[in-house]
C-alpha cells in the first residue's frame, strides 16, 4: 500500500466527484480535516444539483471536469476511479500532481483513522447492509461513522446526502470487490453477504473474498460461503437464504411478510423490520449476528433493527400510475434483479412488469448469460421484462451489446421480453397494459432514475 498519500489538511481533488463512491469519500476526507474539491462531466442533472449543492455546503468545492478544478485550487494530490479515462482533462492539467486511485485512497485514510472497522462485503446487498448497521449502532447509543454507496434515509439532511455519516470510535463502510479494493483493507469484523458473478469470475472473487477475511480480526460469512474463511480465524455464519436449512450459528426459524415489513425469529429472539422481501430478512441476519458477536445483547439488537429506514432506491414506492403501483430499485446485477422481482411478485396477486435500464454496455455483456438463466427461472406466465436503452455516462466503449440485441437473444429463449428503444414510450407502455400490476423500474448509476421513475406516477397531460 502507498503510504505517500498525503495527511491532512492537504488540498485533494476528486475526478468525478458526482458518482456514488466519489461524494461519500470526499465527505470523508472533508471530516478528516483535508481541504478537498471536485469535477464531474453532469452537474446540471436535478439530481446532481441537488447533490453538488450539499457537498459545496460541506465546503467541498465543485467544477467542471475541463481542467479549471485543477489550475485553481492546486491539488497536492488526484484521486481517480476506474472510470476515469487517461485522456481526461483533468489528468492533462494535472502533469506532476500525484495519483492516487479512489480505493487505495479510502483504504489509507480509514486504516489511518484508529476506529473500530465494519467492513460489509458482497456481491449483493452490501449498501443495505452497511446502513442497516449503521442505523442500529446508532440506535444502541453510538456513533458511527458510515461511508456507504447509496443514501440511507435517516442520515439525510438539507447539507447531507445521506451516503456519509460522520461520528467517532467505529466506521462502517462498503468493500467493494469491483475493484478489488476490499483487499487493501483491515477490519476488526469483516462481514462478507454472498457470492454472485458480477464483476469477476467464481474464482477471482474467491481469491479476493479469501484474503479480506483473512485481513480481518473476526469473520461473519453467509454459511455457504464459510470454505472461503481461513482455519484459523475466528468466525460465525448467518444463512444468506432463509429458507435453507443447512447448518449456521444464526438462522430464521420462521418468517411473515407483513404491511409493515418483514418480521422473522432467530433462535427465541423476535425481529421485526420496515423492509421488504426475503432478502430483507437476510439482511437483518447478517447485520443481527455481526453485532451480537461484537458484543452488544441479542435483544437490544433485535430492538435496533426495527428503526431502520432503508436505504433510497431500494424498492422504493413511488406512486400510482392508474391500476400501475410503481417501485423504484436500484438492482442492476442478476441476483439483486431476481430478489426484487420476487419481492414484487409476494406483494400482490397480479402481474410484475420489470423495467430494467443497464448501467454500461460491458456490464451488460458480462451479466447477460447469467440474467437470462435467472429470467427464466423467476418470472412467470404473467409477468414482463422490459428492457430500456443502456445507459451511456460517456467515455471509450465498444456499444456492444445493446437492449435490443439481448431483447431478441432472450426472446428466442422464449422469454417474454421486450425492449423500448426510448424510455420515454415506457408511459404510453404502461398505459396500454389493462390488467392491474407491480412495475418495478431497475437500474444504478443514473442519478436521473428516481425523479424519472417518480414522473411516472404524474398524470400525463
Amino acid at each position: 500500500m502507498n503510504l505517500d498519500f498525503p495527511q491532512p489538511p492537504a488540498k485533494l481533488h476528486l475526478i468525478g466527484i458526482g458518482g456514488i463512491g466519489m461524494s461519500a469519500l470526499a465527505q470523508f476526507l472533508v471530516s478528516l480535516g483535508y481541504q478537498v474539491s471536485g469535477s464531474d462531466r453532469d452537474l446540471s442533472t436535478p439530481a446532481q444539483v441537488k447533490l453538488f449543492n450539499k457537498l459545496k455546503s460541506q465546503g467541498i468545492k465543485i467544477f467542471l471536469q475541463d481542467g479549471s478544478g485543477v489550475q485553481e485550487f492546486q491539488p497536492t494530490a488526484i484521486i481517480y476511479s476506474s472510470a476515469i479515462e487517461e485522456s481526461n482533462p483533468d489528468f492533462a492539467a494535472a502533469t506532476g500532481i500525484p495519483r492516487f486511485h479512489r480505493s487505495m485512497a479510502m483504504a489509507i485514510s480509514v486504516n489511518r483513522s484508529g476506529m473500530k472497522q465494519i467492513a460489509v462485503a458482497g456481491s449483493c446487498g452490501k449498501t443495505s447492509v452497511t446502513g442497516w448497521l449503521s442505523s442500529a449502532l446508532q440506535a444502541l447509543g453510538e456513533n458511527p461513522v458510515m461511508i456507504n454507496g447509496g443514501y440511507t434515509g435517516e442520515f439525510i439532511s438539507e447539507s447531507q446526502p445521506g451516503n456519509f455519516k460522520a461520528g467517532e470510535a467505529i466506521i462502517v463502510y462498503e468493500a467493494d470487490e469491483s475493484d478489488g479494493s476490499l483487499v487493501n483493507f483491515r477490519p476488526d469484523c469483516a462481514l462478507l453477504l454472498n457470492l454472485g458473478v458480477d464483476h469477476y469470475e467464481k474464482e477471482k472473487l474467491d481469491e479476493l473474498f479469501r484474503e479480506f477475511l483473512g485481513n480481518s480480526q473476526l469473520a461473519v460469512v453467509s454459511n455457504q460461503l464459510q470454505y472461503l474463511v481461513p482455519e484459523d480465524k475466528k468466525h460465525f455464519s448467518f444463512t444468506e437464504n432463509i429458507k435453507d436449512k443447512n447448518f449456521a450459528d444464526y438462522t430464521v426459524s420462521k418468517s411473515e411478510s407483513t404491511p409493515e415489513g418483514i418480521h422473522f425469529s432467530c433462535g427465541d429472539v423476535e425481529i421485526k423490520t420496515q423492509q421488504f422481501g426475503n432478502h430483507s430478512a437476510a439482511n437483518a441476519l447478517a447485520v443481527f449476528s455481526t453485532l451480537v458477536n461484537i458484543g452488544y445483547k441479542p435483544q437490544a439488537v433485535a430492538a435496533a433493527l426495527s428503526s431502520f429506514e432503508g436505504v433510497d432506491r431500494r424498492f422504493d414506492f413511488r406512486g400510482l400510475r392508474g391500476n400501475k403501483r410503481i417501485y423504484d430499485d436500484y438492482a442492476h446485477n442478476v441476483q439483486k434483479i431476481a430478489a426484487c422481482i420476487e419481492t414484487a411478485q409476494g406483494l400482490a396477486d397480479q402481474s410484475v412488469i420489470a423495467v430494467f435500464q443497464p448501467h454500461g454496455y460491458g456490464p451488460l455483456g458480462f451479466m447477460r448469460d447469467a440474467l437470462k438463466e435467472e429470467l427464466q427461472k423467476v418470472l412467470t406466465s404473467r409477468d414482463q421484462f422490459v428492457f430500456l436503452p443502456v445507459f451511456y455516462a460517456g467515455g471509450s466503449t465498444s456499444f456492444k451489446p445493446d437492449s435490443a440485441e439481448v431483447t431478441r437473444d432472450y426472446k428466442q429463449a422464449g422469454l417474454s421480453v421486450i425492449h423500448l428503444s426510448e424510455r420515454e414510450e415506457l408511459a404510453d407502455y404502461l398505459d396500454q397494459q389493462i390488467a392491474p400490476a407491480t412495475v418495478v423500474i431497475l437500474g444504478a448509476r443514473d442519478p436521473s432514475l428516481a425523479d424519472w421513475s417518480s414522473s411516472l406516477t404524474e398524470p400525463q397531460k
